[in-house]
């Protein structure tokens, strides 16, 4: 199986892929949950007919799978991967129904479940994703496919350069790559932008390059990252601190336990990312994105388990965090930065 995954042809947004799968799937379960919780779980259907939104998550894998298979643009491929992870989220969400004799869907372990899942996938993808650069060979289809969104079409700055750094990267002696690099310069420059999902992305990476331009952003950005990552710290301490025996007795339960070790590892790897900031930002985004992504995919289901709405203020946050990171690294690699 190795040997036959290496002979494939890797897609270079595959790690990007597989990250937005999963915290679909992760908001999804999180936000059906917290939605059950405040309407008092109701139930759709009548008559002796129960809805399960279980066929809603199946449907909605259905719609992505037939997204991948009609179309060719790449800009698909990450919609398809958002619809497939809050399809698979809202599936899985129902796992203790079928894994009880009483169809009981509030089975507590299934949220631990759950959770074993979602990181199996995420280190199974990462395993296969591979932290290998792309061959020569596969940077040429993938510029190739990058190309095909453009044929005949205006091209704006940020893939006309990664379709040029994939190229620089592809065989030397494929006939291939002067062909396209001769195309590829010949097309026209996009001057405006149709629609307003190519406008939106767009103006807010404008936005970013206009920030990043100033001498106080890094500071900025390291104080608002510190202090996030204080705040998560400080309620790990917190909860510490009340299981001494001197304070109110707390159990000390494996949610808990969960709860804090993955906030303390998340919180190390932002803490790695401070440290690289001096050297690149992108390389300090990095290294931000999996703290946050340890948050999110792990600290968030255990908070959970424990409470059901008490995790989704923190899940916003850490969503709109990894979100406003992800545009810096996206136009820190457009302008330059290390992919």
């Amino acid at each position: 199986m190795p040997h036959l995954l290496r002979r494939r042809t890797r897609n270079a947004d595959a790690a990007a892929l597989l990250e937005t799968f999963l915290v679909s799937a992760v908001v999804s379960f999180l936000g059906i949950r917290a939605f059950l919780a405040l309407t008092g779980y109701p139930q759709v259907g009548g008559g002796g007919l129960h809805i399960a939104h279980m066929l809603w998550g199946g449907l909605l894998m259905l719609v992505a799978l037939g997204m991948l298979l009609i179309f060719l643009d790449r800009s698909v491929q990450h919609a398809a991967a958002i619809v497939a992870g809050l399809g698979f989220g809202t599936f899985i969400d129902e796992i203790g129904k079928f894994l009880t004799s009483d169809n009981n869907y509030f089975f507590r372990p299934a949220v631990a479940i759950i959770y074993v899942a979602f990181v199996a996938l995420f280190l199974v993808g990462r395993a296969v994703v591979g932290r290998r650069p792309l061959s020569p060979r596969e940077s040429l289809a993938n510029a190739l496919d990058l190309l095909e969104e453009h044929l005949e079409r205006p091209i704006d700055p940020h893939d006309r350069a990664r379709i040029r750094g994939l190229l620089r990267q592809a065989p030397p002696d494929s006939a291939l790559v002067p062909a396209v690099r001769h195309y590829l310069d010949d097309l026209p420059a996009a001057v405006e932008h149709d629609t307003w999902v190519e406008a939106v992305p767009a103006r807010l990476a404008g936005a970013y390059e206009r920030l990043a331009a100033n001498a106080w952003f890094d500071r900025a950005l390291v104080m608002a990252v510190v202090a996030y990552t204080a705040a998560a710290l400080f309620g790990v301490l917190a909860l510490a601190l009340t299981l001494g025996p001197a304070a109110a007795p707390v159990t000390w339960t494996v949610s808990r336990a969960g709860e804090s070790l993955s906030t303390l590892a998340g919180a190390a790897l932002v803490a790695r990312g401070v440290l690289a900031l001096p050297g690149s930002r992108a390389g300090a985004y990095h290294w931000f994105l999996r703290g946050l992504l340890v948050w999110i995919l792990v600290t968030q289901v255990f908070v959970f388990y424990g409470s059901q709405l008490a995790g989704l203020g923190g899940l916003a946050v850490d969503l709109v965090a990894y979100g406003s990171l992800r545009l810096a690294l996206t136009s820190e690699v457009a302008a330059g930065g290390e992919a």
